[in-house]
């Protein structure tokens, strides 16, 4: 099995634990793991990271862990994920169902220990809450949205520094090229959500029609995003991949916008919390370049906002 793929089932058993199995998480943990996170704060030490990991809050009945815009890469011994990690956990009862959200960027860090890939490090960056928060208040550091995401010193990732494409700007492997397609339109949504611009510029084409969005080039659409960054204190760009097809050196792909802090998930109940629920419907498509990562491979080319309304569909597992 390629590595990388080794990776994704680490972080899926290591989601599957947070929901639902904390003992799990000894075998996933180097024993000297650290733990750098805005809402459950930091830890050294597998033991105490456990314990910090642990869900303090009162009683759950629901818990529903979710991975998207998942990214990994190794060399050698060492690895590097990223995902977005989005949650719904509750109570319910024969009449209401008392919930609370919430989703953040995970970065994990890896170590080869005797051929199993254990993590090393955990950065957590909680980009979103919703509904009643007295779940966590008084266990949790929450979200203060009277700081700007990038300015508040204690937001445990720093992406011009540890960015996965920074970290292994020449991994083991780069997969195969649906992953590499999908690689470039998850660099495209980090760029954004951590304003690294210099990430967002490697993976859009210089000839990228944006006409969609009244933009004319490459110039106007980054000004354009760091413009938006001004009214939001956190952005979030996680997107559910349906289709990606590739032709030669063209690809396409679509996608729904997962957003689980607007307005479509501001309506749970006992009825629907089995569904997802998103807010846009998007097409993107990608251009092979020559060479390698920053200059090189899929540049985007089109970005199309196909339908722009609230819809739902059953929820999956969370798996990959």
């Amino acid at each position: 099995m390629e590595e990388r793929l080794r990776i994704k089932e680490v972080l899926n058993q290591y989601v599957e634990a947070l929901e639902s199995d904390e003992s799990a998480l000894k075998s996933l943990l180097t024993e000297n793991c650290i733990l750098d996170s805005t809402n459950y704060g930091k830890a050294e030490g597998r033991e105490a990271v456990i314990e910090k990991l642990r869900w303090r809050g009162c009683p759950l009945n629901v818990s529903k862990y979710k991975i998207f815009n998942f990214v990994a890469f190794t060399k050698g011994t060492e690895a590097v994920s990223s995902c977005v990690i989005s949650a719904l956990v509750g109570q319910e009862d024969s009449d209401y169902f008392h919930w609370f959200q919430f989703s953040g960027y995970c970065l994990n860090d890896y170590v080869l220990e005797q051929g199993e890939w254990k993590i090393s490090k955990i950065r957590f960056q909680l980009n979103m809450l919703n509904g009643n928060t007295l779940f966590v208040r008084h266990v949790w550091g929450l979200l203060d949205y009277r700081y700007y995401q990038g300015v508040y010193e204690g937001y445990p990732i720093c992406s011009e520094i540890q960015n996965p494409w920074i970290r292994f700007d020449e991994p083991d492997s780069l997969g195969n090229e649906k992953e590499q397609v999908l690689d470039a339109m998850f660099r495209y949504a980090w760029g954004i959500d951590h304003a690294d611009f210099e990430v967002y510029k490697s993976c859009m084409d210089e000839s990228a029609d944006l006409s969609a969005m009244g933009i004319h080039n490459l110039r106007e659409n980054i000004n354009f995003m760091k413009f938006k960054r001004f009214k939001e204190s956190n952005m979030e760009h996680i997107y559910k991949i349906n289709r990606v097809a590739i032709d030669g050196d063209k690809a396409h792909v679509e996608l729904y916008r997962y957003e689980p802090h607007r307005l479509g998930t501001q309506k749970l109940h006992k009825y629907n919390k089995n569904y997802d629920f998103y807010s846009m419907e998007g097409h993107y498509d990608f251009v092979k370049r020559p060479g390698k990562y920053p200059q090189g491979g899929w540049k985007m080319t089109k970005n199309q906002v196909v339908n722009i309304k609230v819809f739902y569909e059953i929820s999956n597992d969370g798996k990959f």
